[in-house]
């Protein structure tokens, strides 16, 4: 054997000891504990209709992601015991190099912490699982969060990452109500405002899994001593989560974080390539693109009632996901045409006939309600999305809007920028008149200019623009960093919700921004959306799409 061949081997044998001892090579496995309760056996807990679709959904994508240890709990067999059990049996099956996909959807609720005052508040977030009785504190019908961390740090070697996703509420506050002429709306909060004390839980069944036994891991974790654990909850501490039939048409009732959970991973880039949530396209998922994905898609789902949360240990916002690119997509189909609700007969016939909608017979699963007596356009989302709509193509004008933020949608990316609207909270309604600021920030440092343009949706689907307009806005550039001055505007008739759009790209779109003048003052969404996706489709992943939602009238 020459010298040279001698030093092939030898490197080849190099790399072979190098994959039999580095666990986060070719041999690292998905492992998942998927949990779901939808019927509680209740009269104070409400049954939902998401949860079993969302716990099939997520099967199917995790096994379609290559995981073969997969165990589902459902209903009846949930309680503390057997969750407890399934977790710590799967920490066994594990090893370094691991994921671990914890998932639970369902009901959650709020409770007054044991032991007040510590990192986690006064309060403990928790499970209601089937059978859960506030008056009766059975412990194996409910889990609170802390469980969850506690058999985390005993039951899961260190070096196996997890990724904790709860499809729950965590409380009850809203910006705004959901209108009672839209049905299908429903809330993941259970017990509403009641005061909830928990009865004493019992101590983890089983010993530590981990080097050293109990002594290497916390009695009573929290969140925070775990740094192998990427937590994604459904919404804000202060926010509910919400259930509603999807935007295609015939879709079951979905969670809205579950539902762009799955999306991401499964529907292509606007370039039609790998995931939607790679939005920098570079062929892998960082738990940072996910959660930034995540967000974004749930806010514009619930009509900005909602906003998914991504806690990430400190440093490791780029841990890549155990997620692979998808195969190739099928050509895709049409877009479905909406469902239209009119109870009033003789406003019913106005829009019968040859309109990019279906109507139906009754206003359950309807994507839009126009209640013609009070002029009023209303969404699944349960908001007058339009006042003043008396005519049939008024009612095309504000159709047309949604269906092309529809459209839109999955090209959002947040990840570089983000257009806040305020001073008031995200969500929030503002009435006629009130003071409104737009500020466009750049979340990421870019390597070289970026150039912003900015537009408004208005509630009858007329276009704006917005910036740049004048002189001293220089073509819209962003130095590196720099945000957006703030524009300052106030709220004016046509009522119901705006919809501020910021694209900023590589390099200024002169075509688009010709267009934009073009269609100016005119009900042209629609004529948008190709160009948005093209701009995007060629910046690879170095441009940034996001809307802000702007809820208007009294």
């Amino acid at each position: 054997m020459s010298k040279r061949q001698r030093g092939l081997w030898a490197t080849v044998l190099t790399f072979v000891v190098t994959l039999l001892l580095d666990p986060g090579y070719a041999f690292a496995e998905t492992r998942a504990l998927l949990v779901g309760s939808w019927q509680f056996q209740s009269k104070l807990i409400m049954d939902l209709a998401g949860p079993e679709n969302d716990l099939t959904a997520m099967e199917t994508l995790i096994r379609g992601q290559g995981a073969q240890d997969v165990t589902v709990l459902r209903n009846e067999g949930v309680s503390r015991t057997t969750v407890e059990t399934a977790l710590h049996a799967l920490g066994l099956r594990s090893k370094p190099g691991d994921w671990i996909f914890l998932y639970y959807t369902g009901h959650g609720a709020l409770a007054e912490a044991a032991v007040k005052g510590t990192r986690d508040g006064d309060t403990d977030q928790f499970l209601p699982l089937p059978g859960f009785d506030p008056d009766v504190q059975d412990p194996e019908r409910f889990i609170v969060d802390k469980d969850f961390y506690t058999w985390l740090s005993l039951y899961v070697p260190r070096g196996v990452q997890v990724l904790m996703m709860a499809d729950t509420c965590h409380s009850g506050t809203l910006h705004r109500s959901v209108d009672p002429r839209v049905r299908g709306m429903a809330p993941r909060l259970t017990l509403g405002a009641r005061n909830v004390e928990l009865a004493a839980r019992p101590a983890p069944r089983f010993a530590s899994v981990l080097a050293g036994g109990d002594a290497a891991a916390p009695a009573g974790a929290t969140r925070d001593d775990l740094p192998n654990l990427f937590y994604i909850s459904a919404a804000r501490d202060d926010q509910i989560a919400w259930e509603n039939a999807l935007p295609v048409e015939g879709a079951p009732t979905r969670g809205f974080l579950t539902w762009s959970f799955e999306q991401g991973l499964t529907t292509p880039r606007p370039d039609g390539q790998g995931m939607a949530a790679d939005q920098n396209g570079d062929g892998s998922l960082s738990i940072g693109e996910l959660g930034s994905y995540l967000n974004v898609q749930v806010r514009m789902l619930s009509g900005q009632r909602q906003e998914s949360n991504t806690i990430i240990p400190p440093g490791r916002e780029g841990q890549g996901l155990f997620a692979t690119v998808p195969p190739p997509p099928a050509p895709p189909a049409p877009p479905p045409l909406p469902g239209l609700y009119v109870a009033d007969v003789k406003a019913r016939a106005s829009v019968t006939g040859d309109y990019p909608w279906r109507i139906l017979t009754d206003g359950q699963g309807a994507d839009f309600v126009w209640d013609a007596r009070a002029q009023a356009m209303l969404r699944r989302t349960g908001d007058v999305v339009a006042q003043n709509v008396k005519t049939a193509a008024q009612v095309r004008g504000v159709i047309d809007k949604w269906a092309a933020l529809e459209a839109l949608r999955p090209m959002l990316s947040e990840q570089a920028a983000r257009l806040m609207v305020g001073p008031q909270d995200n969500g929030a309604r503002y009435p006629a008149g009130a003071p409104v600021t737009l500020a466009l920030a750049q979340t990421q440092v870019a390597s070289g200019p970026r150039y912003a343009t900015v537009f408004n949706i208005a509630a009858d689907g007329t276009v704006q623009r917005l910036y740049p307009v004048a002189e001293q806005d220089k073509d819209g550039q962003l130095a590196p960093g720099q945000s957006l001055p703030v524009l300052e505007s106030q709220v004016i008739p046509p009522y119901g919700a705006d919809h501020v759009v910021a694209l900023v790209t590589p390099q200024p779109p002169q075509d688009f921004r010709l267009l934009l003048r073009t269609v100016e003052n005119q009900r042209a969404s629609a004529r948008l959306v190709a160009p948005i996706r093209e701009l995007l489709a060629k910046s690879g992943g170095q441009a940034s799409l996001t809307i802000g939602e702007l809820y208007t009238g009294n």
